[in-house]
């Protein structure tokens, strides 16, 4: 059966909708990967709320060690100041002796700070104490002394502490602990020691999985321990972070040392110097002495589980994907070929072969479509080729009147015959060593077949007079741009010819008409008509000027480069004379004879009058 005949309906045919329900069988894989990435979803947000609460628990246990610790120093210094309260006042020997046996592997520093008196203080021998905390020291100390007496029992008095600092080479964590030494109602001064947290810190980062970063942040946010990361931590870091700038005190840094335990945790990003930004997890609780402990992990670690489940299951439905694939492209072939086959034609007959022809298929509706598709073709075809043929006479015949309307123009000068066709020529050559495209070259070679057309409207006694123009018949002549501009530029269909019949006659250097335009101001398309009008100019005989030899026109064209005519163009002109290209326009010219010019007849130096 031929392809544009009729299917026959005896031949088995097998419906394109059972191909195609064959093909949507396989979308069953879509609720399947929806389904993985909606239950990864809700994994990772039910792992991410119990690592947060993780977390929490940390840090609290962390936060309650520390206030554990911190009193029962205070307690310890309140009964250590009742201590010395019971020595009198003078012995300091005894007083001495005391505060020595306080030291211990807690206690490194002791002092005793009488009113009015010299200060008794002890301390560990290789203890170096920083200028922070002799500071605290001196502030706690003029802070009980300022107050006076305290007028509670001393069990319920509270010492007060600062820190924690780093004391020492190996920044060991220590606290400042002060405590008024008064006795029967008399302040007799301030007790005062230092203690070392090492013990408490060491069994806090031991509490700590390893993924996660354990802070200690002190009352001004200043990084106080660190534990679990690499990188330094500063209060500017610390501060990137949503939970502690939302701990810090509005309005400043400083903690109240009052202010009641807060705890919260929170997921963000955390840009760590020129990375792009990793996903923390993070958890916040604050003492009661200002202080806050700090627990962080990236959050891939802390999903790492949910996400390697995630690809296990990813990797089940890749290999049931890769089943159904293959059974897709098994399936799919059976109709793919004859479409692509169809696609193949499509772009044939898309680029102009209106003989090819569709096979025939086993798929009844392909089958349908292809004999369509050869009806449609062959009709396509034939009606193409009309459209070409009226075209091509359409196209004959406005190239066929242009010519004549040139021809008629240069019929009025009888010197000036064949010019426009020349100067066409001349200029398509041009436009080709220029590299115009193909639709750019049609309408340079429109508008320099016409690049004269505006003399149809001057007076035949100044365009054929035989001699020279006067300069009043000159300024006519210099009206035949505008006029074939106003001519065609009715037309629209014509409107990019109009630049170069307009600009013809304007110069590189300026100086032309009939807007004195220069360099690129002047559009390309009248800069190769006006070399290719100069120097046809030349090579012909004028009643107002003998021809020249073409050398001598070449050579002319050249020294009038960057002054009357374009640079480029002179040089494509040059390369085409070179290479021979202008040879047969140059054979349908008149005779031309060496030129004997008349200094009168030229204007602006060397440079060549064209009309």
């Amino acid at each position: 059966m031929k392809a544009e005949e009729t299917p026959s309906i005896g031949r088995a045919r097998v419906p394109l909708f059972v191909v195609l329900l064959s093909v949507l069988l396989l979308v069953a894989l879509v609720p399947l990967v929806a389904f993985g990435w909606l239950t990864h979803g809700q994994m990772r947000d039910t792992l991410v709320a119990a690592q947060q609460e993780r977390q929490l628990h940390q840090a609290a246990a962390v936060a309650q060690r520390v206030q554990a610790f911190l009193d029962q120093q205070g307690r310890e210094a309140v009964k250590l100041a009742e201590a010395v309260a019971c020595i009198d006042a003078g012995q300091a020997i005894e007083t001495r002796a005391l505060l020595s046996s306080f030291l211990d592997d807690t206690v490194v520093f002791a002092r005793f700070r009488p009113i009015g008196s010299a200060p008794q203080t002890v301390a560990a021998v290789e203890l170096v104490v920083p200028k922070a905390v002799t500071e605290a020291l001196e502030t706690d100390a003029r802070a009980i002394e300022d107050k006076g007496v305290e007028r509670v029992p001393a069990a319920a008095r509270v010492a007060l502490t600062r820190g924690p600092f780093a004391v020492g080479p190996e920044k060991v964590l220590a606290v400042t602990l002060t405590s008024p030494v008064q006795r029967d109602g008399v302040l007799l001064g301030v007790f005062q020691q230092v203690a070392v947290m090492q013990s408490v810190w060491r069994d806090a980062m031991s509490a700590v999985p390893a993924p996660t970063r354990l802070i200690l942040i002190g009352r001004q946010a200043e990084v106080v321990a660190q534990a679990g990361t690499i990188a330094v931590e500063t209060p500017a870091t610390m501060q990137r972070r949503d939970l502690v700038q939302r701990w810090v005190k509005p309005g400043g840094t400083t903690r109240d040392p009052a202010a009641a335990a807060t705890s919260s945790a929170s997921s963000y990003e955390l840009k760590r110097g020129g990375d792009s930004g990793v996903r923390c997890l993070g958890a916040l609780v604050s003492t009661g002495q200002g202080w806050a402990v700090f627990t962080e992990v990236d959050e891939a670690l802390a999903l790492a589980p949910v996400d390697q489940l995630f690809r296990q299951v990813m990797l089940g439905g890749s290999i049931a994907a890769a089943l159904a694939v293959m059974a897709a492209v098994l399936l799919g072939s059976v109709i793919s070929r004859p479409v692509r086959r169809l696609a193949a034609i499509s772009k044939r007959l898309a680029e102009g072969d209106f003989s090819v022809r569709a096979e025939s298929s086993h798929v009844a509706e392909l089958e349908a479509l292809g004999s369509h598709f050869n009806g449609m073709a062959r009709k396509l075809g034939d009606l193409v080729e009309r459209f070409r043929a009226a075209a091509r006479d359409i196209n004959d015949m406005f190239v066929g009147t242009i010519r004549s309307l040139a021809e008629a123009i240069d019929e009025k000068d009888p010197y000036t015959k064949g010019h426009s066709v020349r100067v066409a020529r001349y200029s398509v050559i041009i436009g080709r060593y220029l590299g115009l495209s193909p639709e750019d070259m049609r309408w340079l070679h429109v508008s320099s077949l016409l690049h004269d057309v505006g003399k149809i409207g001057i007076d035949d006694a100044i365009l054929k007079k035989p001699a020279a123009l006067t300069s009043d018949e000159f300024e006519v002549m210099k009206t035949h741009p505008e006029r074939g501009a106003r001519i065609l530029g009715r037309i629209p269909q014509m409107r990019n010819i109009v630049p170069g019949m307009r600009f013809h006659h304007e110069r590189w250097r300026g100086g032309g008409y009939p807007l004195g335009l220069k360099g690129d101001e002047i559009p390309l398309q009248a800069r190769i008509i006006a070399v290719a009008d100069t120097f046809d100019a030349m090579t012909t005989d004028r009643p107002y000027q003998r021809s020249f030899t073409v050398a001598d026109a070449i050579a002319r064209i050249s020294d009038m480069k960057d002054l009357q005519l374009a640079p480029e163009v002179v040089e494509a002109f040059n390369r085409a004379h070179e290479a021979g290209d202008l040879d047969e326009v140059l054979a349908t010219r008149p005779g031309a004879r060496i030129p004997s010019l008349d200094p009168q007849r030229e204007e602006e130096g060397d440079l060549i009058t064209t009309r």
